[in-house]
């Protein structure tokens, strides 16, 4: 794994153009060729992908830092690098024929991912024929590949690679935020995935991986590595709301009070200091998830099932730090963060929308932790 230092500054560096392009990609519902053409400049879009094809392979702190940044200028952008980072980390623990199939053409082949089990299956001489809808896909109107979970393999579902010339997409994604991510639906009947383009997902989660897999990137435990990840976007989120809310302090006054400047409100001065406190805990927890990921790769140990669930307990509690953290800093900006003509209600919206995902639930994820704590089994999930 690489550490990759230029990779953040990168991404930040490439903020006036992500900005630029930000409400028109709100409103088309989709990231504009201008806006995934830079995240491909940046390498943004092929850090996780095995150096072997000519990627970065970096560490997971790196792509934190990096996603971070894309999604302070535009949380979409942010996401769906996080997503298609995902499905580059996951096409790794797939056998090599399949990963030279991916990455063909280079590095730059884009995976979206959608794990759930959304389809029926049946095993064939050589593979599976799988007929299904998947949803949503971020990232999708973007990618080469799509990696599709299915019912079947090895009795928890297996995760199947297949080109997104033999999906057809549905345009499903309206929303009122997240909207530029363009998670559509994936819709295909009868597709034929040989068995080198199948891979065990319930293996892959309990630290089961395929032979031949020497790269410390790609020993890493699964769900608690995409669930750190998904930190990411959410810290970016609420450091840009904190940013613009502190800029505009100087200038902007407190109605109906004495106060011409927030800045010289206690209470405004109490209500910054609180959001920025959850804002580094919620950076603090990536930071340790991260390195309990990469440790254990590194080592090549795998987490026991308290550890991972730990992980999962503490991205939940960042996702909700983040949501909050915006929500104190809107209401101490006031009521005009709510025109459309203010940057802070896309990122409210996004947030809102972003933080409810499933993996970063805070109530499933305390309960994942709190029966593993216990004893308590089964769990709700094996998705550990």
């Amino acid at each position: 794994m690489t550490t990759n230092p230029d990779l953040p500054r990168l991404a930040a560096a490439a903020r006036p153009v992500l900005e630029r392009n930000r409400e028109t990609n709100d409103h088309q519902r989709r990231l504009s060729d201008e806006t995934v053409a830079c995240l491909t400049d940046t390498g943004l879009l092929r850090a996780l992908v095995p150096a072997r094809f000519g990627g970065g392979e970096c560490r997971l702190r790196t792509a934190i830092d990096a996603t971070c940044e894309i999604a302070k200028a535009d949380p979409s952008a942010g996401w769906v690098v996080m997503i298609l980072g995902s499905g580059a980390f996951i096409s790794g623990l797939f056998p090599a024929r399949a990963q030279e199939e991916v990455y063909a053409d280079g590095p730059d082949a884009s995976v979206c991912t959608v794990l759930a089990p959304r389809s029926t299956a049946r095993q064939v001489d050589g593979g599976w024929v799988l007929s299904g809808r998947w949803a949503p896909a971020s990232g999708c109107l973007h990618a080469q590949w799509a990696m599709l979970g299915f019912p079947g393999g090895d009795g928890g579902g297996s995760l199947a690679l297949v080109p997104m010339t033999e999906l057809t997409v549905e345009d499903t994604w309206y929303t009122v935020g997240m909207r530029a991510t363009g998670s559509n639906l994936l819709a295909g009947t009868d597709l034929f995935v040989p068995d080198h383009r199948v891979l065990p997902l319930s293996s892959a989660v309990h630290g089961r991986f395929p032979a031949g897999l020497p790269e410390p990137r790609y020993r890493a435990a699964v769900m608690p590595a995409l669930a750190s990840y998904m930190i990411a976007p959410y810290l970016g989120m609420a450091t840009a709301v904190l940013d613009h809310v502190v800029a505009g302090a100087d200038t902007k006054g407190i109605a109906f009070s004495h106060y011409e400047r927030q800045r010289d409100s206690t209470a405004f001065q109490l209500a910054v200091a609180e959001a920025t406190t959850k804002i580094d805990v919620a950076r603090l927890i990536a930071e340790n998830s991260a390195a309990v990921v990469d440790g254990h790769a590194d080592a090549g140990t795998f987490p026991d099932q308290l550890a991972r669930a730990r992980v999962r307990l503490h991205t939940g509690h960042a996702a909700q730090l983040c949501r909050q953290a915006v929500d104190d800093l809107v209401t101490a900006h006031g009521a005009s963060a709510f025109a459309e003509s203010n940057p802070l209600q896309a990122y409210v919206r996004d947030i809102h929308a972003a933080s409810r995902h499933a993996v970063a639930n805070p109530a499933s994820c305390s309960e994942i932790f709190g029966r593993a704590l216990l004893g308590v089994e089964p769990n709700i999930t094996d998705m550990i």
